[in-house]
Parts: C-alpha cells; sequence; structure tokens
C-alpha cells in the first residue's frame, strides 16, 4: 500500500468519525478533535497528490507552488498575528473596561504562549544531563501541549457549534441574560435579544424565553427589562415568557426548560459566540438537547472572555481532565522506572 493511500484511509476515517459526532450531538469536544484531524490528514493527502503529479501535470506544479507560499506565509506571519491580536486585545479592554485580574486574562495567555515556545525549549539544555530532570522536563511539556491541544479543540468545536446551517423547526428561543444598567439592558444583552429576536422570527410559532433573575445590585430582574426591551423592538408580548428566578447559566437552561409546555420541545440557546459552547455542554449535562446562536461581541471584549469560558469549561470537566494527566502521570512514572532499572 502507497503512503498516499494509507494517508488517505486515516483522512476518510477521521472524516467518518467528523461525520458521526456531527449527526450524533455535536455538543463534544471530540467534534473539534475529529475535525482538526481530518483537515490535517487532508492536507497531508494532498501534499502527497501534488508531490507525486507535480512532474506530470504544470497546473499541479503550480498549485503545489502556491499552496507551499500559502504555507510558508502562514508560518511566518501567523503566529505574529496572533500575538499583536493578543497584545492589542488586552491593551483595548483594559483601556475600557479598567485594570482588573479578568482582564488581563489574554495578556497572561500570550506570555505564557511565548514563553514556552521561545524560553522553554532552552530549559531542555540545562535538564538533558540528568535523566530524572529530563524526564520531569519532558513530562511538563506534554502536559502543556495536551492543554494547548484541548484549547485548540475547544475553539474547533465552539466555531462549529454556532454554525447551524439545517436547523429544526424550534419551539422555544432562550435567551440567557446579562447585567443591567439600571432598569436598561446593556448593549452586550440587547446584542444577545436582537439575535434571539432574528431567531424567533425564522420560526413561525415559536416562544421568546427571557431567562435571568434579579441580582443584589439590580433593581428589576433581568428578564423583565429582557421583555420590555424585546416589546419595544415589535414582540408580540404573548410571546414573550419571563424566566426570572435564575442566577447563573446552569440555572437560566435548567429553569427555562420547565416553562417549555412540552417536555419533547425543540430550543435554542441565544446567548454571546464565546459562551454558546460552554452553555450547550452545561445544558447536555442536564439531559436537554439543543442548538445554539452567538450574538455579535465587540472584538476587544471577546478573546478575553473565550479565555475565561475555556477555564470554566476546563473546571466543569475537570474530573475527565483529571483523569487524563492522572494515567499521563501514571505511564511517565513507568517508563521513567523502568529506564532507570534498565540502565543499572
Amino acid at each position: 500500500m502507497s503512503v498516499e493511500l494509507g494517508v488517505f484511509i486515516v483522512f476518510v476515517f477521521w472524516l467518518f468519525i467528523f461525520l458521526f459526532v456531527l449527526y450524533k450531538d455535536r455538543r463534544n469536544l471530540f467534534l473539534g478533535i475529529s475535525f482538526l484531524a481530518t483537515m490535517l490528514f487532508l492536507a497531508l493527502y494532498l501534499i502527497f497528490i501534488v508531490v507525486k503529479y507535480a512532474n506530470d501535470y504544470s497546473i499541479v506544479y503550480y498549485i503545489g507552488v502556491l499552496g507551499l507560499i500559502g504555507i510558508l506565509f502562514i508560518i511566518m506571519v501567523l503566529p505574529l498575528g496572533v500575538a499583536l491580536m493578543f497584545f492589542y486585545n488586552s491593551f483595548m479592554i483594559v483601556r475600557r473596561e479598567g485594570l482588573k485580574l479578568r482582564n488581563l486574562l489574554s495578556l497572561g495567555t500570550i506570555i505564557l504562549l511565548i514563553g514556552y515556545v521561545v524560553w522553554w525549549p532552552s530549559v531542555g539544555r540545562y535538564t538533558y544531563e540528568s535523566r530524572i530532570l529530563n524526564g520531569v522536563y519532558i513530562y511538563i511539556t506534554l502536559v502543556i501541549l495536551y492543554f494547548i491541544c484541548i484549547g485548540v479543540s475547544y475553539l474547533a468545536a465552539s466555531t462549529l457549534n454556532i454554525i447551524n446551517l439545517l436547523p429544526r423547526k424550534l419551539d422555544y428561543v432562550v435567551v440567557l441574560g446579562a447585567g443591567l444598567i439600571g432598569e436598561r439592558v446593556t448593549p452586550l444583552l440587547a446584542s444577545r435579544i436582537r439575535t434571539g429576536i432574528k431567531v424567533y422570527g425564522k420560526h413561525p410559532g415559536s416562544k421568546l424565553i427571557m431567562s435571568g433573575g434579579q441580582g443584589v445590585d439590580e433593581v428589576v430582574s433581568e428578564a423583565f427589562a429582557m421583555k420590555n426591551y424585546a416589546f419595544e423592538q415589535g414582540v408580540p408580548e404573548e410571546d414573550i415568557i419571563m424566566e426570572d428566578k435564575s442566577t447563573n447559566t446552569e440555572e437560566n437552561i435548567k429553569f427555562s426548560k420547565r416553562l417549555m409546555k412540552d417536555a419533547n420541545s425543540r430550543f435554542a440557546l441565544v446567548t454571546n459566540y464565546y459562551h454558546v459552547y460552554r452553555a450547550l455542554i452545561l445544558a447536555k449535562t442536564l439531559g436537554f438537547r439543543c442548538i445554539g446562536y452567538g450574538a455579535p461581541t465587540k472584538f476587544y471584549f471577546t478573546l478575553n472572555a473565550f479565555i475565561r469560558e475555556f477555564i470554566g469549561y476546563l473546571y466543569l470537566k475537570r474530573k475527565i481532565h483529571g483523569i487524563v494527566i492522572t494515567i499521563l502521570t501514571i505511564l511517565f512514572v513507568l517508563v521513567i522506572t523502568v529506564i532507570e532499572i534498565l540502565s543499572s
């Protein structure tokens, strides 16, 4: 069997896994993992095809050259672009939202990434002489790579979960609440409501559920303010349902589900782009099937908020990741022990 055929078979395998997860339940991190694996082996297969037929077909040769230039451009420019984006995002959010710890997540992330890429490899030179220290260095490297891979997969799964090309008919559209300014919704919450209204408008007969309780520093419930805003936007009052008891995303979903007439009602969650995937995962843990729609968010706020959501996801799935790290640690200790025994 030729190498390109083997790569093609692996590509088809991952494509099948991706389509299966997409059909079965896309609220799954494996959706992102399988998507990235599919794209990787597709790229490898195309590279093999270009190399194999470049001498026979000039068009294949030129496609290969353009592809190589594109890859080199991405390798050289993308890291710089990402770094600049993180620093710009950090500057803008601190400037507009204030110097707070939660607003420094994007800055801290890019500093850690740069340190891992630039500084961390040099650490290996000092641990190379000691088998134990070198093993610890490799172990830490693998753990960091694990979380980087999880982060990239989370980004891919998050993106795929806000794409609804063939949505089923919805009975309810649940808009998740956020903070208020007095009795009025904030621009961020207004964006969620407008997106919810658009989704509601595409599903005749559906109802809007405005979900959000009253915080200790709020004069009215978020649901009340959201209902008023939707009414001002032209939504009939009889099509708006208030859920005004929830205090967090999990309660938003749980309490909104109780207001639906049918246990099998089909519904969508509407929140900001960065928050959709974690909200869908929470719905999955509660046993509810639904889809998600993302509302536009100011760019300077999105990246920092997305990192915060990823940290929230890691905490939500801490048992699973804890088990993986434990298994990785046990395997590492076993390998180190075997190497020590064989070398003694």
